[in-house]
């Protein structure tokens, strides 16, 4: 089995534009906060947001203060009078699509047009679209309800944004038979249209389509009209949790594809489940779910902090270099447990597998990372003084930044609540710890060229893994409460960070060697970075990869970027 995945999948403009303008209100903690009905058609999202203080509510007149957002879908004009008249602070999150075709039929309506909108009469953008159509506004749901209307002498034809296209079109040829001088305005959505469209184009080359969204969702519900129209087996699901593995082995080329409220972690659960059913089916499954087990628990944090310690202390010539190189990939480790453990009992429900599998053993995660903690505080007493002095300084610190989690306040305040702080620190504990500080002490406490140049390349190769990791899941860290630098900067410049970082981390390696304050040596460094920003072109082009690959591809970058330098240097030591 081969699984395709929709590039047109997911979260459309305007729900992406309603989550952020409610998460901006957030974070000035005006609260309560309480949305008018659901913001959007997926549980998921709605669940999300519960977790961050919006509640839904249908009695809006039992609220005496905070801020209440109205819906995408918009709200009908004589609610919207009355919610105007409450002592709340009202923030308008009615898609821009939807309000155009509000604005048509109240404008058709003033120009003495019978508006007939085509859409689900029970929706609610529909009851919105037609309480600004007037009294004589009709809603059909098809062709076949055409010869119903009755007392129409100008009619207008629109719809409801989220259509079949193709149901629009026959809708509006049957209309004209009928009313020869029929006009109409396209307002189907520009998204709808496209995922629409790709899906039929895409349904020629699969055997079947798993569609992903909300119960209740229209423009899901028309994805799955269409894929049965196309005569192919199709399925509607929510989550990852309702496949059918027997089912689905049955088919060879799989089609994902999901509505427009669905957010990214959701298909991109579903998208790993349906790769585990074909692991499964080629007998690759037990290899899959071991090297998922290692690299989701953090184990695999010990041997690439090793390797990259290892490798620092080739380049910077450290003698009696194990003993540290220990300390600080047991401390790395422990601070990486921890956050997960912290972060994934924050999250519920739980946008990632990883997060999932951590939660369903964080006993054993929190006890390991304990251990890890106490090993390399009680090795550090054997070196340099410095080492359990900085050590215990990270660890307080650590603490104190982690304190948002524990106690799950948010919005973050304090470290926590610094634009991309958690990438920083990462990036800035991971250079102290496995370059910086060994080569200052093994330096005799000075601070050499050589030393701070390694330290810089390493902290600019691992701020650009942060980054490629956090736009990968860009969409779910900001619904968790996340602010990391792509929260903060935006994609467009986070891309251009990355490769500014990962172009940094190459540039002051080769500065190095040419000014020979580093050995030839460190030139095996350079896979690392490209690595890096191959892996980075890969995912840009999958939509919606797996927490898996997406890990395998930024943390294989460090491994390589260590071992190689690691191996050279194997002889001779």
């Amino acid at each position: 089995m081969s699984v395709i995945t929709a590039h047109t999948a997911g979260f459309c403009w305007g729900v992406r534009r309603a989550v952020d303008m409610v998460l901006a209100e957030l974070k000035k903690g005006d609260s309560p906060f309480a949305v008018y009905g659901e913001l959007v058609h997926n549980p998921q999202v709605l669940r999300a947001l519960e977790e961050r203080g919006v509640s839904i509510c249908m009695t809006p007149e039992n609220m005496n203060l905070g801020t209440l957002f109205l819906r995408t879908h918009g709200t009908t004009l004589a609610r919207r009078k009355q919610l105007k008249l409450l002592p709340l602070r009202i923030r308008d999150l009615t898609c821009p699509r939807v309000g155009k075709a509000i604005a048509i039929a109240r404008k058709k309506k003033s120009e003495g047009y019978d508006v007939i909108i085509l859409g689900d009469p029970s929706h609610q953008e529909v009851r919105s679209i037609l309480s600004y159509g007037g009294e004589r506004a009709r809603v059909i749901s098809g062709p076949d309800e055409i010869s119903g209307l009755s007392g129409i002498s100008r009619p207008f034809l629109l719809s409801q944004t989220t259509q079949n296209t193709e149901t629009f079109e026959k809708t509006k040829i049957a209309l004209r038979k009928k009313y020869p001088d029929l006009e109409y305005a396209f307002t189907i959505c520009n998204s709808t249209s496209l995922r629409q469209d790709e899906l039929r184009k895409m349904c020629d080359v699969v055997d079947c389509v798993v569609v992903v969204g909300g119960r209740n969702s229209a423009n899901t519900a028309r994805l799955l009209e269409i894929a049965c129209e196309q005569g192919l087996p199709s399925y509607h699901i929510e989550t990852h949790a309702e496949l059918d593995a027997d089912e689905l082995k049955k088919y060879e080329n799989v089609l994902l594809t999901a509505g427009a409220s669905t957010p990214s972690w959701s298909i991109r659960k579903v998208r790993e489940k349906l790769l585990e059913i074909q692991g499964g089916s080629l007998r690759t499954g037990v290899i899959w779910k071991l090297v998922q087990n290692t690299i989701f628990g953090n184990f695999h944090v010990l041997p690439l902090t090793f390797v990259l310690g290892a490798a620092g202390a080739c380049i910077l010539n450290i003698t009696n270099w194990l003993m540290p190189v220990m300390v600080a990939s047991l401390f790395l480790y422990g601070v990486h447990t921890v956050t997960s453990v912290l972060e994934s009992r924050y999250s519920h429900p739980s946008r990632l597998r990883r997060q999932e599998f951590i939660r369903s053993h964080h006993t054993l995660f929190t006890v390991t990372a304990l251990m890890a903690f106490s090993a390399s505080l009680t090795l550090s007493v054997f070196l340099n003084p410095l080492w359990p002095a900085v050590l215990g300084v990270m660890l307080a610190l650590f603490l104190i930044y982690s304190l948002p989690l524990i106690r799950k306040a948010y919005p973050f305040r304090g470290l926590r609540s610094i634009p991309g702080s958690r990438d920083l620190m990462f990036a800035g504990a991971w250079s102290f710890l496995l370059a910086f500080l060994p080569g200052y002490i093994s330096a005799g406490k000075a601070i050499t060229p050589g030393t701070i140049l390694w330290a810089a390349a390493l902290f600019f190769l691992f701020l650009s893994r942060c980054l490629l990791t956090d736009l990968v899941d860009l969409q779910g860290d900001a619904l968790m409460g996340m602010d990391t630098i792509p929260i903060h900067a935006g994609r467009f410049m986070s891309v251009r960070l990355f490769w500014l970082c990962s172009s940094l981390a190459s540039v002051l390696i080769g500065a190095g060697i040419a000014s020979d304050y580093l050995p030839l040596s460190a030139v095996a460094f350079f896979p690392g970075p490209l690595f890096l920003a191959v892996g980075f072109l890969i995912l840009a082009k999958t939509p919606f990869p797996s927490e898996l690959s997406k890990r395998l591809i930024a943390d294989g970058s460090l491994f390589t970027a260590g071992v190689l330098p690691v191996l050279i240097c194997f002889p001779e030591w």
